[in-house]
């Protein structure tokens, strides 16, 4: 008992307790057999893997700092976290492409608003949504507005035998930004100049101008999500409708394709599907004419988009072009509508193509040829998404193809401001009336220039 109270009083002691541990320690080392194999061996203990860690990140803080002068170390720094914000914003922008660019979710609450919040700025215009389903299924809206013809009231009284009576509709594809109702006044504002410069005596100028707008997947009450395929196979199933809906046996059916921005990238592919269809011997939609083909501030391709968005050269973004899946390219679409009218025509049929874009010819022995489009190009002097050289460059693009391409820059106008003034929406108005209705006469036209 007196050894073990003697030994609990030593181990009190720290340095006491200290010293014994050493002393044991080196005791044990000195008279174990194994340190003393090691030891001959030259085998020493390793030091935990702590030490060498902090020894490692101590000696590589030491060569980042003594490799470079103090001077330059904030800069250095600096320029590592712009790399890796630059570097973590381009991922996103890849990744998230498709919120970035189909921006149906602005302005705030667009998907629910209603034809009824601009039923007032619309009129005389009436205003009816439509569901139709896409190609794959899926549910889409569409927004139909017409105004009846100068001719319909003095259609019964009038003594001349029936004849067909002639419809234009104009399918209308809109940016990439909001809603379908948010669109409706303008509509209606060039249906009403429509109606003003076209008014004659009935049986003079008798043509029934009806619009419908499409509401892509993803927008306003339309189902599914926005892609560039899908939005694709929308704007064929909406002309598919409108052969169906609109034909009649008394009826002299045209289709005018207007896209706006994005839109114009939308109507450009789909008249080339619809163009292509006519090869086929089934393309029953294909029998419709195209009367003209509307593109407003259009842009050209994803890749002159970004620089158009970041026009800095110092800016990382306007290079992920070659990232992106969403190829819209409306100078690739000119090119292959030009390639298309080169081909050989198919062999001459009960019905076959022969002059406007789309148009019957009767059957004959002569070879039936191919015609495109003419086309509309509208661009805003004042566009603060597009710049100006995008329309020059499709414009180049058509004359290289010589393609039909008439071209009108509308001053003071932003980008989504083109048919709004006066301007834009008179050469709007002259290309339309000028490719449907022939029949007008130069008064009727003039009429509208007066004001």
């Amino acid at each position: 008992m007196l050894a073990q109270w003697a030994q609990r009083r030593v181990w009190r002691s720290p340095p006491e307790a200290i010293w014994l541990q050493r002393t044991a320690r080196s005791f044990h080392q000195q008279s174990s057999p194994r340190s003393q194999v090691l030891r001959r061996q030259g085998i020493h203990a390793k030091p935990h893997p702590r030490l060498l860690r902090a020894g490692h990140q101590l000696s590589a803080r030491a060569l980042f700092t003594s490799s470079i002068p103090p001077i330059l170390i904030p800069p250095a720094i600096f320029t590592g976290l712009l790399i890796t914000l630059w570097t973590w914003k381009c991922f996103w922008i890849v990744v998230l492409q498709d919120k970035l660019l189909y921006l149906s979710w602005l302005p705030p609450f667009s998907r629910s608003e209603t034809i009824a919040n601009y039923e007032a700025e619309c009129r005389p215009v009436n205003w009816t949504e439509r569901p139709i389903r896409s190609l794959d299924g899926t549910r889409l809206t569409v927004c139909e507005g017409r105004i009846p013809a100068p001719g319909d009231r003095g259609r019964e009284a009038a003594a001349d035998p029936p004849r067909k009576r002639k419809s234009v509709v104009i399918c209308y594809f809109q940016g990439n930004g909001g809603s379908t109702p948010l669109r409706l006044p303008l509509l209606s504002h060039v249906l009403r100049a429509i109606r003003d410069m076209s008014s004659s005596p009935p049986g003079e100028f008798d043509v029934e101008y009806t619009v419908v707008a499409l509401s892509y997947r993803g927008y306003w009450t339309s189902s599914g999500r926005a892609t560039q395929r899908g939005i694709e196979l929308d704007a064929q199933a909406l002309l598919e409708w409108v052969s169906q809906t609109f034909s009649a046996p008394d009826k002299d059916l045209q289709l005018v394709l207007w896209g706006h921005s994005l839109g114009a990238a939308v109507a450009s592919k789909a008249a080339l599907a619809y163009l292509s269809r006519a090869d086929s011997p089934n393309g029953e939609t294909s029998k419709l004419p195209i009367a003209g083909l509307v593109l407003e501030a259009p842009i050209s391709s994803i890749k002159d988009m970004l620089i158009s968005l970041y026009p800095q050269k110092w800016l990382p973004y306007r290079y992920l072009w070659p990232f992106s899946w969403n190829n819209w390219d409306v100078a690739s679409y000119l090119e292959q509508m030009a390639h298309w009218q080169d081909r050989p025509a198919n062999p001459p049929s009960e019905n076959h193509m022969d002059g406007e874009a789309g148009s019957l010819c009767s059957q004959s022995a002569a070879p039936c040829s191919r015609a495109l489009p003419p086309i509309f190009l509208m661009s805003a002097k004042e566009d603060e998404v597009i710049p100006p050289w995008v329309a020059d460059q499709l414009e180049q693009k058509a004359k290289d193809l010589k393609l039909d391409l008439e071209r009108k820059d509308v001053p003071g106008a932003m980008h989504i401001e083109g048919p709004l003034k006066v301007d834009g929406r008179k050469a709007l108005v002259n290309f339309i009336l000028k490719r449907t209705a022939r029949r007008a006469t130069d008064k009727s036209l003039n009429k509208y220039s007066a004001h």
